[in-house]
């Protein structure tokens, strides 16, 4: 069986083989070394343009070179001294803004690189122990869906899902992937919606269970140019506004968000809003009893509903 390897670690599989070539690598050397090239001769060539695009894209110079005599002998390299880092210094206050960036990851295994990245920046700036500002920020990783939707994408192979739109329940979905991308502060995929005929985007987070990829590989092409700004005014219903009371000196973090407009008791009464409300839905019922969802009633009643299954589950054990 195939080692499971993500997209993100194949493309840096690739840039670590490239890096550390003494000469260049040909395809089939690169297919060899790298691991998550896996499929039938078509694929890989697929993806593997998909990933060299990217590191071009990114600012990695890869260069094609041919042999003087053979000219289908192809191979690869990275031009080491346009890829080598500038000599750089930091400011303290540049090191402190670096170091608040770096620990936004929630992420073990990224917080982990990030620390060290920050400590070989270090020694380029002068001796300092200047610390982050004291503020506490989070970062997102991508959803489940991401490497399932990737996959898919490399494959050229349609994909089904179950999806919860705003104000709309839940539905199996059938897609053929063309992108998936961030935008607003989330990840998105587009593509051909096969059972409604048209094109469609659709939000990872909104996304409940497994993607499960169906069809053959190679089913059917990406077009060239897809208006994504188009795809996602149609998919956007607009900001929601969520009323919550919150207890006094409590979730700090959703405070430095709220509009505050009265009180209720001892409680604040403020306002969210929000393009993702099921999100902050299942942030507002992770605070417990400090926070109180009043309107719309919708979301209070979802609220409800994870009270009732968490309280459903401590009786059963």
């Amino acid at each position: 069986m195939d080692e499971k390897v993500t997209a993100a670690e194949r493309v840096l599989d690739l840039l670590i083989a490239l890096l550390n070539t003494t000469t260049r690598m040909s395809k089939q050397e690169i297919r060899r070394a790298v691991r998550g090239y896996h499929g039938d001769d078509r694929a890989f060539e697929r993806t593997f343009e998909r990933d060299k695009d990217l590191l071009r894209s990114i600012g990695v110079p890869i260069v094609v070179e041919r042999g003087v005599v053979h000219e289908d002998d192809v191979g690869y390299r990275i031009d080491l001294e346009s890829y080598a880092a500038p000599t750089m210094t930091f400011t303290p206050e540049e090191i402190g803004v670096l170091s608040l960036a770096a620990s936004v990851y929630n992420d073990a295994q990224w917080r982990t690189v990030a620390g060290r990245g920050v400590t070989k920046m270090r020694g380029f700036g002068p001796g300092t122990h200047e610390e982050p500002p004291p503020v506490t920020l989070t970062l997102r990783a991508p959803e489940d869906a991401f490497d399932a939707l990737n996959e898919a994408l490399s494959r050229r192979s349609a994909v089904e899902f179950d999806y919860t739109a705003l104000q709309s329940p839940r539905s199996r979905r059938r897609l053929q992937p063309w992108r998936v991308f961030a935008r607003n502060r989330g990840w998105y995929v587009v593509g051909h919606d096969v059972e409604r005929g048209a094109p469609r985007a659709f939000r990872l987070s909104r996304i409940e269970g497994p993607v499960r990829l169906v069809g053959a590989p190679g089913a059917y092409q990406i077009p060239e140019h897809v208006d994504v700004s188009a795809l996602l005014e149609r998919h956007s219903s607009g900001p929601v506004t969520i009323t919550v009371a919150i207890a006094p000196e409590r979730a700090q973090l959703l405070r430095t968000r709220a509009t505050f407009v009265g009180t209720q008791g001892e409680r604040d009464v403020a306002e969210l809003t929000t393009t993702e409300p099921l999100r902050l839905v299942d942030e507002i019922a992770a605070y417990g009893p400090d926070v109180v969802l009043l309107d719309p009633p919708e979301y209070r009643d979802m609220v409800t509903g994870r009270f009732a299954a968490l309280a459903g589950v401590a009786h059963a054990g």
